[in-house]
């Protein structure tokens, strides 16, 4: 098989899609009597389709490039070409057309061969009336050199206007005695596309040269063929040009011009001798369409390129417009509604005028859109080219549930039911059906809206009751026309007042009066004959509290086409169509006229001259707030709907005094200045109070922003004084005080203290003391306190480069409204490791004395700090801070006094924007606890006191000892003095006895 059918076997039966399902809708096609005219199963009936006409006989021509052929039973899957009566046929049958093939000699070399041929691949009209058509089949082969190749020249049939007798064969790429495949024209598979002119047969042929591609023409006239210059052509081989080919007056009007698509092109595309683009693989010129949009004689062009990709093959349509010679504008890129996998531009086709605007109009295929439902979109020419945005999405879907692959084949210019308009038929190959959808005739409305010049609001015209008001007439006018339209109609109408303003959702100016009631509307209907006119009075009324003069009063008149009954005899096959309005190019189906107020200007641009300046105070009293004395001055002319914009701190509530001001937001207040207009050369003096009880003080400033301006313009040099700014700063004034509590506030520590006393961590030697501290902090007003930080500093260490003391379990802020961060003590359990001697212990017993002050406060003692961010509070409120503790007592083993005493202290900052306003209270507290040596030693100590004193008495004895010793104590001789002695009182007592016995 070829390259060539490879690719369009590909395109045929590989199809994946996941598309969104859209609803049809049409301008002037209509969707409610449509005629599906249905083949054999499996043929690719509607794979191509044709509008023709003749002798006023309508018909439906269709190609089934699959189908068998009742003319030729021995061959397999020819295919055929139908023909589809549109009038008598109430079971909308197809017959098959008899070609009149047979066994037919093509030449001296040449033995066909049309099995799988593909007849009907392609069809085309003559352009003229009762023109011939050309139906192809580019499948068609060459066998007489089977054994060596075979060669697929393609074959078509020019067939008569009646649609019967024998056909024209055409087979263009046939040369007797070629019989080399790929050179030349061995495999050009001539008709895949053709285009049939008044006297020319142009057929693609996009397999000769080694599917470099080429285009076969056939003159009917001269009976003679032509082939395409190839050296005037860049192309590479497999470019496939004349897998597409239109024929139009691109150079001038008098002269036909062929132009040829070759899609694969570089490997994205070509259009021979115009243009090429270079995205990759998105097919761009696999269909082509020369049709004249603009009405300016010259043929212009559209190139798809349905493989075109965002996401996946979406497809896109390039609008090409014609200025001469040849030379072409790109005006336009369409892609229908860019759905997934759509393969928008399959198809594209020139429908004719269907719309009577005087401009051709196109149908453009994406077949593959809603999952293969497939949809035709609708584009209308115009001066400028093309309308960008469609009129008409017809889908597959919608006509009937079972069409597949709609809009792969589309036929036009041709008013299949005499009604003046174009129809459309539309091919659905993959459900073996053909739909023609037939054109409604178009009315077009004149519509004129009758104002007056201008309005003067100075002098009131009307009375409604008691009242006096401005006033105005109003007309409205409405006659039609159109092509093969009824001779009468009914419109309904919907006329507003200063539709601009109510549209916006902004306060109407004007309104028409109802039996005393306002209303912004009326709604009323003509019963109209074509061409004639007929009108409708109304009176308009001024609102007295109008205060835009200067924007444009606009009356909008909304119209619609009533009931309408079809007079006449009625076509049983055909029944006439309902007519339609005129599309509007996708904007509303209305018309629109304005007019002013008038004013009273002395200058060309009636400008004004607005100037404003003012003063501001602080009213202290029971209720703070803020009075703002403005005055506007306007120097120039009378100025409109002048204003005065506040802009301000959005928490304040405010009052308005003097001239009217409304609050239009939180935090924009908009005041009028004079009704209706502020006069020249006068002053307003305004004041307004604002009331700031309710200030939290979010922003640091309390703003204000005033804005003077009217409706007239104002000359740049002017401007300057319109505008003033005042910026109040905002102070927190608070008095914040600190309190406390330590709990406990002291204990008792040393080696006789049990140590169940105190806490023991897991995996911990160390016995730690728990310590509860409790700060609050109070606002004591009058301001609300922003945010404060409370730094709580404790004494951590006893000596400068001591281990640290205290490791903190927990802090909490009470209810959440702040967090406290301090440095952690990585080793909270230090016990020191300095070996003592049992004197050294008996030593710090004896010595163990007097009091130690840990004080932050003090020069180069080490601190544990913890900072705590506290969130705002409000008057009179407190918030409390805990934070749990532990303390080592193994340090405290070490030191040598008796009462180690702890200072705490807690200070309150507050936030930059708060200020501290002192009434006495403190703002720092210091807290105090004690740790208390225990004086009673351990057991070991007082055993070893007991035997030092010991040691101590017989040491002192000995030294007593040896000092008398040493001073000759025990050398004198005691027993012979004693004796001596003893002899003296004896010898004392005798004598005394004798000296008494004498």
């Amino acid at each position: 098989m070829t390259g060539l059918s490879l690719r369009k076997r590909r395109a045929l039966d590989v199809f994946v899609c996941l598309c969104l399902a859209s609803m049809a809708y049409s301008f002037n096609i209509d969707l409610q009597h449509t005629l599906v005219f249905r083949g054999p199963d499996a043929t690719f009936f509607g794979y191509s389709v044709l509008e023709h006409v003749h002798d006023n006989t309508r018909w439906i021509v269709v190609g089934a490039p699959r189908a068998n052929s009742s003319f030729s039973s021995s061959v397999q899957s020819p295919g055929a070409v139908y023909k589809c009566r549109i009038h008598n046929n109430p079971e909308q049958r197809c017959t098959e057309m008899d070609l009149g093939r047979g066994r037919e000699s093509c030449g001296k070399t040449c033995q066909g061969d049309r099995n799988d041929e593909w007849m009907g691949v392609s069809l085309a009209r003559q352009d003229k009336p009762n023109g011939k058509i050309l139906a192809c089949a580019h499948r068609w082969k060459n066998v007489y050199y089977e054994s060596e190749h075979i060669l697929p020249h393609g074959y078509c049939s020019i067939i008569p206007a009646t649609l019967q007798g024998k056909s024209q064969p055409l087979i263009p790429c046939y040369e007797d005695y070629k019989k080399t495949y790929g050179e030349e024209h061995g495999s050009c598979q001539a008709g895949i596309a053709g285009v049939f002119t008044e006297e020319l047969v142009i057929m693609g042929a996009p397999g000769s040269y080694y599917w470099t591609g080429t285009v076969k023409v056939f003159n009917m006239t001269s009976n003679t063929h032509y082939n395409l210059n190839q050296d005037n052509l860049s192309l590479r081989r497999y470019s496939y040009l004349g897998y597409a080919v239109t024929a139009g007056h691109f150079s001038s009007p008098n002269t036909i011009d062929v132009a040829a698509g070759a899609p694969q092109d570089s490997g994205g595309g070509k259009v021979s001798g115009f243009f090429d683009v270079p995205c990759m693989g998105s097919y761009f010129g696999s269909s082509l369409c020369a049709v004249d949009l603009n009405a300016d004689g010259l043929s212009d062009l559209l190139v798809g390129a349905p493989m075109h990709s965002e996401i996946r093959d979406e497809g896109q349509v390039s609008v090409y417009l014609s200025s001469g010679n040849g030379v072409m504008e790109e005006v336009a890129i369409l892609n229908g509604d860019n759905s997934y996998n759509a393969h928008f531009g399959e198809c594209i086709t020139s429908l004719g005028d269907i719309d009577d605007d005087g401009y051709q109009d196109v149908a453009i295929g994406a077949p593959k859109e809603d999952d293969y439902g497939g949809a035709v979109y609708i584009y209308h020419g115009d001066a400028t080219g093309i309308v960008k945005k469609y009129s008409m999405r017809l889908s597959g879907r919608s006509i009937n549930p079972t069409l597949q692959m709609f809009g792969q084949s589309i036929s036009g210019n041709v008013d299949m039911d005499g009604n003046g308009y174009p129809d459309v038929t539309i091919g659905a190959f993959m459900a073996d059906s053909v739909v023609l959808l037939r054109s409604r005739p178009v009315i077009s409305v004149d519509v004129s809206i009758f104002l007056p010049v201008s309005i003067n609001i100075t002098v009131p015209q009307c009375h409604e009751g008691p009242q006096h008001l401005n006033c105005f007439n109003v007309t409205v006018c409405m006659s039609f026309q159109g092509k093969h339209v009824p001779g009468h109609i009914e419109l309904l109408y919907n006329l507003t007042a200063d539709s601009d303003k109510r549209h916006r959702g902004l306060p109407a100016r004007v309104y028409f009066g109802n039996g005393g009631e306002q209303i912004g509307a009326v709604s009323q209907r003509f019963s109209l004959e074509i061409n004639r006119p007929q009108c409708h009075q109304y009176t308009s009324f001024v609102r007295k509290e109008v205060k835009d003069v200067f924007a444009a009063i606009v009356f909008e008149a909304a119209y619609s086409l009533g009931k309408h009954t079809v007079d006449g005899h009625q076509d049983r096959d055909l029944p006439s169509l309902t007519p339609v309005l005129r599309w509007k190019k996708g904007e509303k189906i209305a018309a629109k006229n304005e007019t002013w107020f008038e004013k009273n200007c002395l200058s060309e641009d009636c400008a004004a001259d607005l100037s404003s300046c003012f003063h501001s105070h602080l009213a202290l009293g029971g209720v703070k707030n803020v009075s703002l004395n403005l005055t506007i001055s306007n120097a120039g002319d009378d100025a409109y709907d002048t204003n005065i914009y506040f802009n301000f701190s959005r928490e304040k509530k405010s009052e308005e005094k003097g001239i009217s001001c409304m609050l239009v937001e939180l935090d924009f207040l908009k005041c009028s200045v004079g009704f209706p207009f502020m006069r020249a050369q006068t002053k307003y003096h305004l004041s307004v109070l604002f009331d700031t009880s309710r200030l939290s003080g979010e922003n640091e400033t309390l703003l204000f922003l005033v804005h003077a301006r009217s409706a007239n313009p104002e000359h740049d040099s002017t401007l300057h004084d319109n505008t003033l700014e005042l910026s109040i700063p905002l102070v927190h004034e608070v008095d914040t005080t600190i309190t406390g509590v330590v709990t406990p506030t002291s204990f008792v520590y040393g080696n006789s203290v049990d140590r169940s006393r105190f806490l023991q961590l897991d995996d911990m030697e160390c016995s730690f003391q728990p310590l509860n501290f409790t700060f609050q902090v109070i606002n004591n007003g009058p301001s609300r306190l922003p945010g404060s930080t409370v730094d709580i500093r404790i004494p951590n260490r006893l000596t400068s480069n001591g281990a640290d003391m205290f490791h903190i379990i927990d802090t909490q802020v009470s209810e959440g409204r702040g967090n406290c961060t301090w440095h952690r003590n990585p080793k909270p359990c230090t016990i020191p490791h300095d070996k003592k001697s049992i004197f050294h212990t008996i030593f710090a017993f004896f010595t163990k004395s007097g009091k130690k002050v840990l004080d932050c406060d003090r020069p180069g003692r080490a601190c544990l700090t913890i900072s705590c961010s506290l969130s705002s509070q409000a008057k009179e409120e407190a918030t409390s801070i805990d934070v749990q503790m532990l303390l080592n007592t193994e340090i405290l083993q070490r030191d040598s006094f008796s009462v180690i005493q702890y200072v705490t202290r807690g200070h309150v900052q507050l936030d930059d924007r708060a200020v501290e306003v002192s009434t006495g209270l403190p703002e720092e507290i210091s807290l105090v606890f004690e740790a208390l040596h225990s004086q009673e030693p351990r057991g070991y100590v007082v055993g070893w006191i007991i035997a030092i004193s010991l040691l101590v008495g017989i040491l002192l004895f000995l030294l007593l000892a040896v000092l008398l010793w040493k001073m000759g104590f025990f050398r004198r001789h005691y027993r012979e003095i004693i004796e001596a002695e003893k002899n003296r009182k004896d010898s004392d007592e005798s004598w005394d006895w004798v000296q008494k016995s004498q």
